[in-house]
């Protein structure tokens, strides 16, 4: 009787284990080959933590994590009454469910630079405390006047609690200033110096033309048109360069100056009032330093990232996920011509 009693456990011991490997293989099944997103999917999803990325250094992004951003994004964009401005949102046809996939395609990337930036800071001594996010969470208070409206438009627009909008929002962003902060001493600024420096030369000490210095040396858009940017008032320049631009007189030239884009040399063209409003023409020899964005890209390529989504891969050299299919690439690169004024095209 013993032996049968334990053959009896044996066997219901064995059949629950293969109930279970049973249960995991269609749930694996549905969630990395169909992407199922059925109720009780996203229940197991909470219970085992499938992963979609695992980012070397940094750790795994899991699937479920996904889908809540995911779906908190579809929320806000459906919970948004944009008839008023002449636009609307329709996710169920096939450009609308395109035009969701391509969301979803930056929220991946969204995880992947905020697991990044994360450990690049812990590299560097950086950690968030609670009373970090606690200063932060009530400065966000005060700008919507009090805890419980914040709250109330958290959970209808995007379905959060405030420790959602903590985790999700507020320290990923802590990180990102705060390595943003002691970044500037990673990166090498001595060439671009230089470069203005030599520069300011040509159109100073040598009088060289401006506009001609600037078509060839200078760097960005503006370059093509001889530095010219053309009329602005002073809230529409970088602060650095409108404080400066005001206080020029006509004809005159600026030294160098600097800004979170890199260094300038302005000349005043022209300055006049209209409606009342103070605006200044103004042409720029602009050269670029490395901006924190540039930065953190290139530090992001340091990184190996494997997906396990059938919908992705991994792009080392831009480091960033693409589209597998090629079909949703060119249509993402046309997004624009296939938004049909559609508001969730814009970032």
């Amino acid at each position: 009787m013993r032996k049968k009693e334990k053959f009896k456990i044996l066997i219901g011991v064995s059949s629950a284990i293969v109930l279970i490997f049973v249960l995991l293989g269609a749930l694996v099944l549905a969630v990395y080959k169909y992407d199922s997103n059925s109720r009780l999917i996203r229940f197991m999803e909470k219970i085992i933590p499938l992963p979609a990325l695992y980012v070397s250094q940094a750790g795994f992004v899991p699937v479920g994590e996904i889908k809540e951003d995911f779906a908190a994004v579809k929320k806000f964009y459906e919970s948004q009454d944009f008839e008023q401005i002449g636009m609307r949102i329709d996710f169920n046809t096939d450009q609308g469910k395109q035009r969701l996939k391509v969301k979803e395609r930056g929220i991946v990337n969204k995880l992947i630079e905020n697991k990044i930036i994360e450990n690049l800071a812990k590299k560097r001594g950086i950690s968030i405390s609670e009373s970090d996010t606690d200063a932060e969470i009530e400065r966000n208070i005060a700008q919507f006047g009090n805890k419980e409206r914040l709250m109330s438009d958290l959970a209808r627009l995007y379905g959060w609690t405030l420790k959602d909008f903590q985790n999700k929002v507020v320290t990923p962003e802590l990180y990102a200033e705060k390595l943003a902060e002691v970044y500037t001493g990673e990166i090498d600024t001595a060439a671009a110096e230089n470069k203005i420096k030599t520069l300011y030369d040509k159109v100073t000490a040598s009088r060289e033309d401006f506009v001609k210095v600037a078509r060839e040396n200078s760097e960005g858009e503006s370059a093509k048109a001889g530095g010219d940017l053309g009329w602005s008032s002073r809230n529409q320049l970088i602060g650095e360069i409108a404080e400066k631009a005001y206080s020029l007189k006509v004809g005159e030239t600026s030294g160098i100056i600097e800004s979170p884009l890199g260094y300038h040399i302005i000349k005043l063209e022209e300055k006049k009032t209209e409606n009342g409003e103070d605006l200044v023409h103004i042409r720029q020899i602009f050269v670029k330093k490395t901006t924190f964005g540039d930065w953190l890209k290139e530090q992001m390529k340091n990184y190996k990232v494997i997906v396990f989504l059938g919908d992705y891969q991994w792009n080392p050299e831009n480091a960033e996920v693409d589209f597998r299919n090629a079909d949703l690439r060119r249509f993402e690169e046309n997004l624009d011509i296939n938004s049909q004024g559609d508001p969730s095209v814009f970032p």
